[in-house]
C-alpha cells in the first residue's frame, strides 16, 4: 500500500511538472506578441492601443509585471504627446513624442 502510494504521488508530481513547464513558453509569446505589435504599429494611436490588451495581459504575470508597468507609463506618455500634438501645442511637443516613440520601439526589440 505503501509503494502503491509512493508511486501515485511520483506520477502526480511528474504530471504536475509537465504541466507547469509551458507556462514560461506562453509568458515569452506574449512578449513577442506586445514587441511586434509595437514595433509594426508605426505610432498608430489605433495600433497602439491595440497593444495596450497585450500589456495588460502581461501585468498580471509575475514575470513581467515590472516591465508592463514601466511601459505601460511609456505608451500612455506617447498617448498624451499624440494628444497635444493634435491640439496644436508646436515643436516640442512633436520632438518629446518622438523621443517616447523611439525608447518604446528601442525596448521592444
Amino acid at each position: 500500500m505503501l509503494k502503491k502510494f509512493i508511486l501515485i504521488t511520483a506520477v502526480a508530481a511528474g504530471l504536475t511538472a509537465c504541466a507547469t513547464s509551458p507556462a514560461p513558453k506562453e509568458d515569452s509569446r506574449l512578449k513577442e506578441a506586445y514587441s511586434s505589435c509595437i514595433n509594426t504599429a508605426e505610432g498608430s494611436p489605433e495600433k497602439i492601443e491595440a497593444c495596450q490588451s497585450v500589456l495588460t495581459v502581461l501585468k498580471k504575470e509575475q514575470a513581467h509585471a515590472r516591465f508592463a508597468e514601466e511601459e505601460n507609463v511609456r505608451v500612455m506618455d506617447y498617448q498624451a504627446c499624440i494628444q497635444a500634438r493634435k491640439s496644436g501645442n508646436g515643436q516640442d511637443v512633436a520632438s518629446r513624442c518622438d523621443r517616447i516613440w523611439q525608447e518604446i520601439r528601442s525596448n521592444n526589440q
